[in-house]
């Protein structure tokens, strides 16, 4: 029997093929759906990246009124506009904290003003050099003779733990007389040198050049020409186990650095440095040669 309709109607049948036809817009319309939901995308086996970054580094890496600047932190901006992924608001970290943060996953990657070594190659991997610096020395009004490394002879020489700085500066007794000074992290070696415990503060140049444009009321001024130690290459740390996702960044940063991005980025972040030294580029600018001898490798390649 017809079905039949409250009016008492037999209610009208769809011919075969439209019900056919009906069907089949149904399945198209229910396909659709589905492919429209597709994974997020992940990198570094995650679909949400987290970054460990400086916040007391003015120039480099620098927090105030949960407003980030410096040079590391237009880094990111960058590798947020060149991966598919979604980026965490970025976490604090301190130097001394930059390879266990990776390796106890509390973060998926580190842009620190981060020195590539040797050691550092064994635990986790770099994608690097973005900056290339030297080690120096900056001095407020008492240092204002200070021209050349004797010149600190007898003085109290300040840095922090956890760097490439501290190892440098292990030695500087030997070498010229002075004393080392290890504090905590770098607004401890400021706070000395402003109130005149210390007579320097040792660390990178680029890092020094950053602090002299914060402090440049108070005199604070970066030495020219001296310099210790072995230069330092500045690169993104990853968790190791991830080949793939590390060469991509890798060919990234190649093509990045040879962009008139990457000069603003220095010149905006950096201009005591870039105002200091003319033929900055040549110095601090890292060659392909450089990023492909450091990057996703467990040493650095002759």
């Amino acid at each position: 029997m017809a079905a039949t309709s409250r009016t008492g109607r037999s209610a009208p049948r769809l011919p075969g093929r439209l019900l056919v036809i009906a069907a089949a817009v149904a399945l198209l319309a229910n396909l659709a759906s589905c492919s429209s939901k597709k994974p997020n995308p992940e990198f570094l086996g995650v679909k949400r990246i987290t970054v460990a970054m400086h916040n007391d580094l003015p120039g480099i890496s620098y927090s105030k009124d949960y407003v980030r600047s410096g040079l590391d932190f237009l880094m990111l901006q960058h590798v947020e506009g060149e991966l598919d992924v979604t980026f965490s608001d970025p976490v604090d970290v301190s130097s001394g904290d930059r390879v266990t943060q990776l390796l106890e996953h509390k973060a998926d990657m580190t842009i620190a003003s981060f020195s590539i070594t040797a050691d550092r190659m064994d635990l986790i991997d770099f994608v690097g050099p973005y900056l290339k610096t030297r080690q120096g020395f900056l001095v407020g009004p008492e240092g204002a003779d200070v021209e050349q490394l004797e010149d600190l002879s007898g003085t109290r020489i300040c840095t922090w733990q956890g760097t490439t700085s501290q190892e440098a500066l292990d030695g500087i007794r030997e070498t010229s007389g002075a004393e080392p000074v290890i504090l905590t992290d770098a607004s401890d070696c400021f706070e000395q040198l402003l109130t005149g415990q210390v007579m320097a503060v040792s660390t990178d140049q680029a890092i020094l050049y950053g602090f002299a444009r914060h402090y440049e009321k108070e005199g604070l001024r970066v030495v020219p020409d001296v310099t210790i130690g072995a230069p330092q290459y500045y690169g993104i740390g990853l968790p190791k186990g991830h080949p793939a996702d590390c060469r991509k960044l890798e060919a990234w940063l190649k093509k990045h650095v040879g962009t008139s991005t990457w000069i603003r980025d220095v010149e905006t972040s950096l201009p005591a440095l870039t105002e200091e030294n003319r033929a900055w580029i040549s110095s601090h600018k890292p060659s392909p040669e450089e990023i492909k001898a450091r990057s996703c490798r467990d040493s650095i390649s002759p």
